[in-house]
């Protein structure tokens, strides 16, 4: 029997805690190789855990626009959580897979409101 490491569910509820929680990435990009889809985009830092990690950060601080452009990179995140491993080997303990999930939660919710109007 292998050993399966379980993956932490945060509890983020708003917009603002999700926001805290990313800004605690400290940008040291051990995370970009792990990440196969990074490395099958011909190395695109947003195709990362690190480069989705910053554009939830941009666009809950709204530095940037929610359009196709920065939807594809977050939704392209196969979530295998090999960021999160290389990440809490490397001593930072930051949920990335966690995160992106509940980031793809709020722009969903987003994108439906913006339907909406």
């Amino acid at each position: 029997m292998g050993i399966v490491e379980k993956r932490e569910r945060l509890e983020i509820k708003s917009k603002n805690e999700l926001l805290e929680e990313l800004s605690k990435c400290r940008r040291c990009r051990f995370c970009l190789d792990a990440c196969e889809v990074y490395q099958q985009s011909e190395n695109s830092e947003v195709m990362s855990g690190y480069g989705r990690v910053q554009l939830l950060r941009l666009l809950l601080d709204n530095t940037v626009k929610l359009d196709d452009a920065v939807v594809y990179p977050i939704y392209s995140c196969l979530q295998c959580g090999r960021c999160t491993i290389v990440c809490k080997n490397k001593g930072q303990n930051l949920e990335v897979s966690e995160l992106i999930r509940i980031g793809r939660s709020l722009l969903a919710n987003e994108l439906a409101r913006q339907k909406g109007k």
